[in-house]
């Protein structure tokens, strides 16, 4: 079923094991635009790092701490919903289709019982809002704005619908909150995670990206996206725009976020966090096994995983579907450490080579590993002219 500003969806499990491409949604004309929000409760361009087991009394945001309303919440991400369906080259979510939305999760969560600020977060962080974000199978099709586990809804299941209608926007919604024939959502999540205080929105949010939660609780580790839930909680508290400080190579290891937060009145005390590692902006290897990257007739766009059952065990890789073309080049030793797959467009002189993780986009790449958007492009030369074409997972070079 997971951006500076945008944070695109965190890509499927699927995807993740298969190694397919997947696509950011914003181009780098677009990515270094940001509006900011004034909120009493959080500068919306703001990010504080959770990590560890989601606990309030190991930093994590208490409901308290949480943007109080939801309409406030929708407003601040009407920006990056108005253009995040840029990247399929489909129209823009219209001010109807997001006030249709807006309607929908409000309803929907009457309905389940499920905050609607954290359908809203889930929204956001699988699709950003786009209403026609497409549908993706890689033996589990997850369509539409949650992208959800086997979902009727969707605005662009084989053929673009728009406007989009409210129906189709409310089924979306359903779809990922209330759960499907083939699949948990939300709501079903939120009752497993074991606990009732805020803890089980974030433990909620693990399961809904990667279908299970690491043995030790900590919701930074495990499979597919490891920032989902850091930046779940982030967008809960009015996180709209701006960087993300969370390092998926080692937000695994912190056992704390890397703030302070006043204590809310639903199970925890003060706590001023700390961080038993310091994240880094150097580049960050992602979740992606050994084996050689593959591609797709159409590089698949960014969705995360389908909710399933499970809680403490490892989900086990589903059968790929996707059409696998040769193999591209791939790293040796000399010139790359880590085990995820090159670019199969990178330059084969390449001598240095960069990881696209969760929430990069061109221009955060050239600014962290210090190239210009030509180099970048030389070598790497599949990337489009507006660069909205990074692939998640995927090492390009940096240095030829």
């Amino acid at each position: 079923m997971s951006v500076i500003p945008f944070i695109l969806a965190a890509g499927s499990l699927p995807s993740l094991i298969s190694g397919a491409p997947v696509p950011y949604l914003h181009s780098r004309d677009v990515a270094g635009a940001t509006t900011l929000h004034s909120f009493a409760e959080r500068d919306s361009s703001a990010y504080t790092v959770f990590g560890g087991n989601g606990q309030v009394s190991d930093g994590w945001p208490s409901i308290d701490n949480w943007l109080s309303s939801f309409d406030d919440m929708f407003e601040a991400n009407k920006d990056v919903m108005s253009s995040s369906c840029e990247q399929w080259g489909v129209p823009s979510t219209s001010e109807q289709e997001m006030s249709d939305m807006s309607d929908s999760i409000q309803s929907v969560a009457k309905s389940t019982g499920v905050d609607a600020r954290f359908i809203l977060a889930i929204v956001m962080q699988e699709s950003n809002g786009c209403v026609r974000a497409p549908t993706t199978n890689y033996g589990v099709v997850n369509p539409g704005l949650m992208q959800s586990h086997d979902g009727t809804g969707s605005c662009n299941n084989g053929a673009v619908q728009n406007p989009c209608p409210a129906d189709q926007i409310t089924q979306m919604i359903k779809d990922g909150t209330a759960g499907t024939s083939e699949g948990d959502g939300l709501q079903q999540l939120l009752s497993q995670a074991g606990t009732d205080d805020v803890t089980k929105y974030y433990v909620a949010a693990r399961m809904y990206n990667s279908g299970s939660v690491a043995t030790d609780g900590n919701l930074g580790q495990g499979i597919a996206t490891h920032c989902y839930v850091s930046d779940i909680a982030n967008r809960l508290m009015g996180w709209a725009t701006g960087p993300s400080s969370c390092d998926s190579d080692t937000i695994g290891s912190l056992t704390s976020g890397t703030g302070s937060l006043s204590s809310g009145g639903d199970g925890g005390s003060s706590a001023t966090s700390t961080t038993s590692a310091s994240p880094t902006i150097a580049p960050i290897t992602s979740v992606v096994p050994s084996p050689a990257p593959v591609t797709t007739t159409a590089p698949a766009p960014t969705t995360t995983a389908s909710p399933v059952t499970t809680t403490t065990t490892t989900p086990v890789a589903p059968a790929i579907t996707t059409s696998v073309a040769p193999a591209g080049p791939t790293a040796t030793a000399a010139t790359s450490s880590s085990s995820a797959p090159v670019y199969p467009q990178a330059a084969t002189s390449c001598q240095k080579y960069y990881t696209v993780d969760s929430g990069d986009y061109c221009l955060q790449v050239e600014a962290k590993v210090g190239i210009t958007a030509s180099q970048l492009q030389d070598w790497n030369p599949g990337l489009d002219e507006a660069c909205s074409n990074l692939w998640l997972g995927y090492q390009y070079c940096i240095q030829a």
